[in-house]
This record gives structure tokens, C-alpha cells and sequence, in this order.
């Protein structure tokens, strides 16, 4: 099931013609783009003179946080230079009354991912270190990270029995084995999530949002977009989160990438204390635990399939880091 996207039928003649203006050509045609896990207004324009480009917004079915948050992705393309060589070029936004559209550099042309190979996921945690070292002048131009939804997951799990029943579902077929790891491990992670906000770790600019539906490769290089959720975090966030959507499509696993990475930043006088790491780690287990066994949401069909797809490895990682017995497998959960 995809996303309820508009039409390119739905936008408005004023705004096409704001994007012609624009681009300074007329506009052939242009198609909806599916990509993400939401009902964004993304297009791809074809332009008389022969470029594409990408469109990408607020419009008809737009959801309001989509709304709250596309101003905040508009400031980050005009105002923050370090994302400059690992996003698309940005050429301007559009609107009218009720649609709002960024205009963005096409990267159809561009590799994408899954498939992973290993060459590319280090490729990968080279560009996002060189992005956070470059980042860390500019972390002040964004907001501070809240720790709302990404803290109290484990704590939640323990204290509320709905949340639990939820998680354990997704283990169905090994429900009691599963609730006995729970019950084995839950004290030792709610003390770690806590230590996510830590300012005594190295803190900047993060992307937030790093999934390979948000990425490509152009010309062997790293390129993100939707920087909807950019903001001045703990820098290991990024890559934290990043590693169970690498894991879960078949790319290497976090124990095989972090070192890169960390290799890296140390490079230019970055280091990370271990609570870092731990804290990461449990957080986003936590995360997923409390979201991929909820009932889907029908204008985001495919999220609770992808949310699995990342609690697997995010649990293993963080059994494996910390010492603790393995879970159980999860059960098959398909996409619909």
C-alpha cells in the first residue's frame, strides 16, 4: 500500500507558474514521486529546456506536522553551509494558498540504496563524519534536540501495559521466552537512555532523520535530504540510529561500521566517552520497541513495517554491546 500523495493535477496553476518563473523555463510535465512513509506533496518536474527537478512539500492530504515542519527544512537549505556538499542543491521554495513547495536538485540519476555493500556503508560513515566535523560551527543556527520519544521508551515498556503487550507481540511465536528476556534486561537499559542527552559528549549539527529513503550516492559520495528534522544534538545519534536501517536491509552491522567512524571524528580531535555509545544503542531499541508492535497508521502505511525491519538488529546491537542474553527472534511481520 503507498502513501495518499496528491497529483500533480491537484497543484495549482498559480504555483506552477511560480515555478516556471523560477527555474526561468516552462514546465513539460511532472509526475508524483513515492518515497518516505508519509502523504509529502513530492513531485518530479520536467522542465522545456531539459532539466528535472524535484519538488517537495505541503499540499492537498498534507498532514499538519508536515506543515510545522517543512518552514524549519526551508531555513536549514538557506541558512546552514555545511550541508551544502552532502545535499541536493537547493534552487528556492514556491507557494500559494495552501500548498508550499521546496525546489531541489533531481538525484534520479543517483545510486540508491538497499542494495548495501560494505564499500558504500563506510563511504557512507566517512561523508556523515566530515558533515558533523563541518557541522559543529554551525549547531547553534538550529534548534536543541528535545529528548520527548526518545528517552522513556524502556521505562514506558516497564510502567505501562499496554506498551508491554505491544512489544511483546511482535514476538507472538515466542511470547514467553521473549517476556523473560524483557524482565531480565529492562532494569539494566532504563538507566541508559537517560544518559542520551549528556552534554559531556560531543555535541553539533545531525541530519536526525538518516534512513536509506532519505540518502543517496552521486558520483560515490553520500547525499542527504529531508532535512525536516535537523537539529544541535549528541552527534552519535545520527550514526546510532542510522545503523539498525543499514542492518535491516542486509548492510554491515553496527559493530563493523562505528569503528570507522569513530576513526574518523578522532582524526580531527573528536572523541566519544563509552557511555555514548551504550546510550545510543539502547535508545534506539527503545525506540522501535514502542512502535513497531502498534496498529498502523492509515496515512502512513508502511511505517510499522519499516520500524520492524530496524528493532531486530537495534536489539541485537545493544544485547551484543551491553552483555546481555539475546532476544528471541521477532515474528514475521509483513508490509502491507
Amino acid at each position: 500500500m503507498r502513501e495518499p500523495k496528491p497529483y500533480w493535477r491537484d497543484v495549482p496553476l498559480e504555483l506552477r507558474k511560480q515555478v516556471e518563473e523560477r527555474m526561468e523555463s516552462s514546465i513539460r510535465t511532472a509526475t508524483r514521486v513515492f518515497g518516505g512513509y508519509g502523504p509529502t506533496a513530492t513531485f518530479r518536474i520536467f522542465l522545456e529546456d531539459g532539466r528535472t527537478l524535484f519538488a517537495k512539500g505541503a499540499g492537498l492530504g498534507s498532514l499538519a506536522e508536515n506543515w510545522r515542519v517543512l518552514p524549519l527544512e526551508e531555513a536549514v537549505y538557506r541558512e546552514v553551509q555545511a550541508i551544502s556538499p552532502i545535499s541536493p542543491r537547493y534552487y528556492g521554495s514556491v507557494s500559494t494558498q495552501g500548498w508550499h513547495l521546496l525546489l531541489l536538485e533531481d538525484l534520479k540519476n543517483c545510486k540508491k540504496v538497499p542494495s548495501w555493500t560494505e564499500a558504500l556503508a563506510i563511504q557512507a560513515m566517512r561523508d556523515l563524519a566530515h558533515f558533523h566535523v563541518q557541522g559543529i560551527a554551525e549547531a547553534d543556527k538550529v534548534e536543541a534536540m528535545s529528548a520527548r520519544g526518545v528517552t522513556e521508551n524502556w521505562l514506558s515498556i516497564k510502567q505501562n501495559s499496554e506498551e508491554r503487550h505491544y512489544f511483546l507481540e511482535l514476538f507472538h511465536e515466542n511470547r514467553d521466552e521473549a517476556e523473560a528476556w524483557l524482565d531480565a534486561v529492562l532494569d539494566v537499559l532504563i538507566p541508559l537512555e537517560a544518559d542520551l542527552m549528556r552534554q559531556d559528549q560531543p555535541w553539533g549539527l545531525i541530519h536526525k532523520d538518516i534512513r536509506s529513503d532519505n540518502l543517496r550516492f552521486r558520483d560515490g559520495r553520500l547525499v542527504l535530504f529531508d532535512w525536516a528534522l535537523a537539529c544541535r544534538g549528541p552527534l552519535l545519534f545520527d550514526i546510532g540510529f542510522f545503523f539498525p536501517s543499514l542492518e535491516g536491509e542486509g548492510g554491515p552491522t553496527a559493530e563493523r561500521l562505528l569503528p570507522i567512524f569513530k576513526k574518523e571524528m578522532a582524526a580531527h580531535g573528536i572523541e566519544f566517552p563509552e557511555y555514548a555509545e551504550r546510550s545510543v544503542a539502547v535508545c534506539a531499541a527503545g525506540f522501535f520497541a514502542t512502535r513497531a508492535g502498534k496498529p498502523p497508521i492509515p496515512q502512513l502505511p508502511r511505517l510499522r513495517y519499516i520500524q520492524w525491519l530496524q528493532l531486530g538488529p537495534a536489539l541485537r546491537w545493544t544485547s551484543n554491546l551491553l552483555g546481555l542474553p539475546q532476544p528471541p527472534q521477532l515474528s514475521p511481520l509483513k508490509e502491507e
